[in-house]
């Protein structure tokens, strides 16, 4: 297995390696590229598309999105006893992170779309600034989350788990929707 370590890779399309220690990729397409398998440790992805991009089984530890672009990818095909990620500033449309543990993962002013965070583990995750306009919660721990700044989610309080979870208002007024309660 090729491990390539410290290597910063720029406006790529396709890499060669199996396996990739604190590298940082800056401004690559990633469409329908084929991750299965591949491992990324400490790295970076800054400007990057990633569109149906495949990543069955592939680890991504401690792995960091800035500014990037995220379509139609399903992280739960990750290998997910390594799956340690974290975005900001980034869109994600159509993601699915149902069923993972991602306790303190963070979505810092990302926009995220039609995501699925179905029976995930989210224990204080920050959410901060993000746009959740269609992104799904349902039995999902959100104990100590942030959402502060957050906007455009519904989350029904009734079958998510929210303690100690923090939201501003008026937004935060959007909690009672699943509770039957209508605000004049």
């Amino acid at each position: 297995m090729e491990t390539i370590e410290s290597e910063k890779f720029e406006k790529v399309e396709k890499l060669e390696g199996e396996s990739y220690i604190e590298c940082h990729f800056l401004g690559c397409d990633f469409l329908e590229a084929d991750f299965r398998g591949k491992q990324f440790q400490n790295c970076q992805f800054e400007k990057c598309n990633f569109v149906a991009t495949k990543l069955d089984g592939a680890r991504l530890q401690d792995v960091f999105f800035r500014d990037s672009k995220l379509m139609g990818i399903d992280f739960t095909l990750c290998d997910s006893s390594f799956l340690e990620v974290g975005f900001e500033k980034c869109l994600l449309r159509g993601c699915n992170f149902s069923e993972l543990k991602l306790k303190m993962a963070k979505f810092i002013e990302c926009n995220l779309r039609e995501c699925h965070f179905v029976q995930c583990n989210l224990e204080q995750a920050d959410f901060k600034g993000a746009d959740l306009g269609g992104s799904l919660f349902h039995n999902t721990k959100l104990e100590r989350a942030n959402f502060v700044g957050a906007t455009q989610y519904t989350i029904d309080p009734l079958n998510n788990s929210l303690k100690g979870a923090r939201f501003s208002s008026p937004e935060a007024l959007s909690l009672l929707t699943g509770l039957g309660v209508v605000i004049e």
